[in-house]
C-alpha cells in the first residue's frame, strides 16, 4: 500500500511540475528590435539583432490583406566600393558591425552600417538601400562613406 501511495504522489508531482513548465518564446533572444512598415503595397518587418550574438539585419516581405510571406533577406555582408577597390564586408568577419538609422523614404529602406575590421585597425561606414518597389527584396545596395564627408 505505501509502494502504491509513493507512486501515485511521485506521478501527481510530476504531471503537475511539468503543467507549471512556461512555453518558449517564439522570438528569439538575440533580436533586439522589430519594426513593421507599409511600403507601397506591400508591408516589410526589419528584424534588428543584438549583434554581439547575431551579425545580420533580417528584412521580410508581406502582402496584405492576407499577410502572405513573399520573402526574406538576410543581410549577412554587404559589396561596397572602398577608395576605388570592391569589397565584400562579411559580418561573420568582423570585429564588430552595427547597423545605424534604420529609416523608409519614399518606398525605399536606408540604413548604415557600421563595419569594424578584425584585422589591423578601423572601421568603415557605408549607406545601404533596399528599393522595395519591384516586390521583392533585393541585396543592399551600398556605398562607402569616407572620413572626410
Amino acid at each position: 500500500m505505501i509502494k502504491l501511495f509513493f507512486i501515485f504522489f511521485i506521478s501527481t508531482y510530476l504531471s503537475v511540475a511539468s503543467a507549471e513548465q512556461v512555453a518558449s518564446s517564439h522570438v528569439p533572444v538575440a533580436v533586439s528590435d522589430v519594426k513593421t512598415y507599409r511600403i507601397g503595397k506591400y508591408i516589410v518587418k526589419i528584424i534588428e539583432y543584438n549583434t554581439r550574438a547575431e551579425d545580420q539585419l533580417v528584412m521580410e516581405l508581406f502582402v496584405p490583406p492576407e499577410y502572405k510571406f513573399i520573402q526574406r533577406r538576410v543581410i549577412n555582408k554587404i559589396n561596397v566600393n572602398i577608395y576605388g577597390k570592391d569589397q565584400v564586408q562579411d559580418f561573420r568577419d568582423t570585429a564588430g558591425v552595427f547597423f545605424k538609422n534604420i529609416k523608409v523614404e519614399e518606398e525605399i529602406i536606408k540604413f548604415y552600417v557600421e563595419f569594424y575590421v578584425r584585422r589591423g585597425s578601423g572601421y568603415y561606414i557605408s549607406e545601404c538601400v533596399v528599393d522595395v518597389n519591384s516586390g521583392s527584396l533585393p541585396e543592399p545596395v551600398c556605398r562607402h562613406i569616407p572620413d572626410d564627408e
